[in-house]
Order: C-alpha cells, then structure tokens, then sequence
C-alpha cells in the first residue's frame, strides 16, 4: 500500500467525529498494592436518540482502606 490511512484520536491531533470522554467516579478509591476493582460498562444507544449513549459503569472493591460497591450512569450527548 502506498498511501497507508491512519487516524489518531488522541486529544492533540485534528478532530474527528469520534468522541473521547472521562466517567469521574462518585468515590474516591483507595486501593493497596495486591487488590483488585471488580467493574463493568455497558454503552448503548439511548431509546429516544440513537445519537446519543447511555452509559453504565459498575464497580466495587473490598479493601483494606476503601470498601465500595457502585452503580453510576452517565448520558453522553
């Protein structure tokens, strides 16, 4: 291929129509070397939009200094 196509979608670069976002968390976690956050997302088009997405993020930790279990939802637009 002579003229090999490439897109970089970091924050730096020219926009594209792709979309970058950060989820904050409603806690704050402490975690210890050894521990593990349990999570999962589910992203799917929203039922009245199909622009938009609806996002789900939920996520737990059980240790020594932070015990959380949570489910956040955010609307990207």
């Amino acid at each position: 291929m002579d003229n090999p196509l490439s897109q970089n979608p970091g924050p730096r670069s020219r926009a594209t129509h792709w979309k970058q976002t950060v989820l904050y968390l409603e806690d704050v976690l402490t975690i210890c070397e050894g521990e593990t956050i349990i999570g999962s997302m589910t992203v799917a088009p929203n039922k009245k939009n199909p622009r938009d997405v609806d996002i789900m993020v939920k996520y737990s930790l059980s240790g020594r200094r932070c015990v959380v279990s949570r489910v956040q939802f955010y609307k990207m637009r």
